[in-house]
């Protein structure tokens, strides 16, 4: 079962990235490592599932659009494997729809592409203190 901490009192919190865009990926892990933030990259959801099964991240980021997936069937995943950590979903085609669909899927708030940075790590600094998926209130 995968078990995400609830805090900060040891080591940073662990963030796992899934963005199949090379130049996002890159700058979404440069950000969060910058910010202090133990981040960790995947362009596929299967090598990304792999690793946390193998250490359980504190909050997921995940695209919606993948080459073999989405990140909502990603997040399902998760689930199914017990983790109940944080998620945000991150997109280029947000709408009320998705949105909608995130939220029901477990997701603690969708960002629209370009993301604002501060926006970004100020949801995962919130959602990797509480440790709860409704912490974006």
């Amino acid at each position: 079962m995968l078990i995400a901490r609830t805090g900060w009192s040891e080591a940073p919190p662990s963030i796992l990235i899934v963005e199949d865009d090379p130049a996002v990926r890159r700058s979404l892990l440069l950000l969060l490592q910058g910010r202090g933030f133990a981040a960790k990259a995947w362009s596929a959801a299967d090598p990304a599932l792999a690793e946390a099964a193998r250490a359980a991240p504190d909050c997921l980021i995940v695209d919606y659009r993948l080459e073999e997936s989405d990140g909502i069937a990603m997040l399902g995943s998760l689930r199914a494997q017990g983790w109940e950590g944080p998620a945000i979903l991150i997109s280029a085609y947000a709408s009320g729809e998705l949105s909608a669909q995130a939220r029901a899927a477990g997701f603690a708030l969708v960002l629209e592409k370009p993301l604002r940075e501060h926006a970004l790590v100020d949801a995962v600094t919130r959602l990797t203190r509480s440790g709860s998926p409704s912490a974006t209130g």
